[in-house]
């Protein structure tokens, strides 16, 4: 048995598919081309799919200049044999290495603003195009399904799954826009047929639907899904809104052309305003995250809304509990009331259940004067809707209401979601079982419409990036007079604590001295007194032997007097002399006699001695210059 050879991993890179560069060409004049031009850039990108230089050359190769790295975002990696191999149109992949918008949270692309931060170590950040062969509009790399596959330029997308949509990276607010779609690989002429995948060879399953949707809109369904698309279909033309297809065109399939068209009233430009609670304003909240080489926003997702949902009823629920409701109160307005079951485990007196209220809607506004149409290889179609949904987030219903960590707050900028100046609405288009599109978004078209006085999506580009400057510059604006107050606090803070530091160590510094001063002064050497008497009592002459600790030192006191010293009154055992002998043991207690005591410092100096006996006391003061006394 032969065995089989196993390639390597670079035998059997080259052997899968891999997507070709595109070749685009640039304006001249573009920031782009200016920017990745060789003659005036050291960095050259890869093309997409080819493996990059080797240490030695990025080691040998200057380094890359920083506005290049500022101005234009990375590129995801194509998984290898995702491609759907040779066909129509150009060959589309899965992409690897790119945080995909889902889980409420999205995400776009950012690189180092060119305004300087007040703190170098929290730079500001702005949102930055990607680099060729991507063009500006394009069919967005991240707010797309994860299992719908793009073209290296974003531009052809497919699905070998049910349906999966994507939105464009750009979407508009005011105005008439337009944008086609060619059918790459597309059989509506079938009719709709169940399956996901269908046949490889013929793609006899393969269906696509284009249209109009908004940011709550799913990716994960087709156009006209639910209440934030309007959108059409291969399958008779029908148009769709609300999962309700309703006649409209005629079928197409591979090779035809669909245009899409819509005209939205005039609208003033996103800005900013003083008022938090109003969610027309903009308010953008973005964080900067670092994601595998590319530095993103975090956003979080406009999440559907309850009143939208409920006007989908695919399981006919709300239509059934209106039914229902019309049924009971016809019930009791014939006074006849519907008494519940009963059983023998029922508990009797029980108290009426009180129903809830009905839920307050709010209402869903529209736009006066909007409509939505659609072309078929450059025959208009007609108006398909008009009076579309406004794209502005509704309002809370109780804005007090609001909880957070177990208390009731409310913060109309964290609670609200704002208009971050990215709502509008955004081609957008769908797929389903290997049914593959190309999105054309001007200013050429391949099927043009006849006497179209409609604005290309390419041309929307230049305005969003200017809505998206000025919005930056306030938001810079704002971010740096916030960081300068903080900093100064942190100043004043940091001031403070240093004199509150300064004055405890000052104040230390001055109880070390004492104690250190107190210190000297009790353990100060003695000093011999005028009449041949130390301080302690003893005679210059006699020298001091050291003892054991315990030990009794006969210490002799004599008296420069010439008087006999008197004696102790009622004294049992005698007398204390002047020049009697005294038993002083180390610790500084000093026997005297059978009932009394005497007191001595231990330091061995004798500062008084004190006899008593029967509540009577005499005392003996060591005098420097007297000698011992008596009182």
């Amino acid at each position: 048995m032969s065995k089989k050879r196993r390639l390597s991993p670079t035998a059997s890179s080259r052997s899968s598919a891999t997507p070709a560069p595109v070749q685009i060409a640039v304006p001249d004049g573009s920031p782009l081309k200016s920017a990745l031009d060789p003659g005036s850039s050291p960095v050259a990108e890869p093309a997409l799919g080819v493996p990059g230089p080797s240490r030695l050359s990025a080691s040998l190769t200057p380094a890359p200049a920083v506005a290049v790295e500022r101005a234009l975002a990375r590129h995801g990696v194509s998984v290898l044999g995702s491609g759907d191999g040779s066909g129509p149109g150009d060959e589309c992949f899965l992409w690897d290495g790119l945080p995909m918008n889902k889980q409420a949270f999205r995400y776009a692309p950012c690189g180092i603003s060119p305004n300087p931060s007040p703190a170098p170590v929290i730079p500001f950040y702005r949102t930055i195009p990607y680099a060729p062969p991507t063009p500006d509009v394009h069919i967005s790399w991240l707010d797309r399904s994860p299992f719908l596959r793009l073209s290296a330029d974003a531009l052809t997308a497919m699905t070998d799954r049910g349906f999966r949509a994507a939105r464009a990276n750009v979407a508009v607010r005011e105005g008439s826009w337009y944008y086609e779609v060619i059918v790459e690989r597309g059989n509506g002429v079938v009719g709709g047929a169940k399956g996901s995948a269908g046949d490889p060879g013929n793609a006899g399953n393969a269906h696509i639907r284009v249209g109009w949707g908004r940011r709550e809109a799913s990716l994960d369904a087709p156009v006209g899904s639910d209440g934030y698309s309007y959108g059409i279909r291969d399958v008779g033309g029908e148009k769709l809104h609300l999962s309700r297809p309703k006649p409209y065109g005629r079928s197409f399939s591979s090779g035809d052309v669909v245009g899409c068209l819509i005209t939205l009233p005039s609208r003033p430009k996103p800005s900013r305003g003083p008022d938090p609670a109003d969610t027309s304003l903009v308010y953008r909240r973005r964080v900067p995250i670092h994601y595998k080489g590319q530095w993103y926003f975090e956003m979080s997702e406009y999440l559907p809304a309850k009143e939208m949902d409920v006007l989908v009823d695919r399981e006919g629920k709300l239509a059934a509990a209106k039914a229902a409701a019309e049924a009971a109160k016809a019930e009791e307005v014939n006074g006849r009331k519907k008494k519940g079951a009963t059983t023998k485990h029922a508990k009797k007196g029980k108290k009426e259940v009180v129903e809830p209220s009905a839920p307050v809607a709010r209402e869903l506004p529209r736009l006066q004067g909007s409509r939505v149409e659609f072309f078929l290889n450059g025959e208009p179609l007609g108006t398909a809707f008009d009076e579309i949904y406004d794209f502005l987030p509704l309002p809370p219903l109780n804005p007090q209401q609001t909880k957070r960590h177990g208390v009731h707050h409310f913060d109309p900028q964290k609670d609200l979601l704002h208009d971050d100046g990215t709502l509008g609405y955004y081609p957008m288009v769908s797929c389903f079982g290997r049914g593959k599109l190309r999105c054309n978004f001007g200013p050429k078209w391949v099927k043009p419409p006849a006497a179209l006085s409609a604005r290309a999506m390419s041309e929307r580009w230049s305005e969003f990036r200017d809505e998206e400057r000025e919005l930056d510059e306030a938001d810079e604006e704002e971010a740096a007079e916030r960081m300068r107050m903080e900093m100064e606090e942190d100043e004043k803070r940091k001031a403070t604590m240093e004199a509150k530091l300064a004055k405890a160590g000052a104040k230390k510094k001055s109880a070390a001295s004492a104690s250190s001063a107190k210190r000297k002064k009790g353990t100060a050497t003695p000093t011999p007194g005028p009449e041949g008497l130390s301080r302690a009592g003893t005679p210059k002459s006699e020298a001091r032997t050291p003892r054991p600790e315990g030990t009794p030192v006969k210490l002799e006191i004599e008296s420069a007097r010439a008087t006999p010293a008197p004696s102790t009154p009622g004294a049992r055992g005698g007398s204390v002399s002047r020049a009697g002998s005294v038993g002083v043991s180390r610790a500084g207690s000093v026997g005297v006699s059978r009932t009394g005591s005497v007191s001595v410092s231990r330091a061995g100096s004798v500062a008084s001695m004190r006899h008593e006996e029967a509540g009577d006391e005499s005392k003996m003061d060591v005098d420097e210059e007297e000698g011992v006394t008596w009182d």
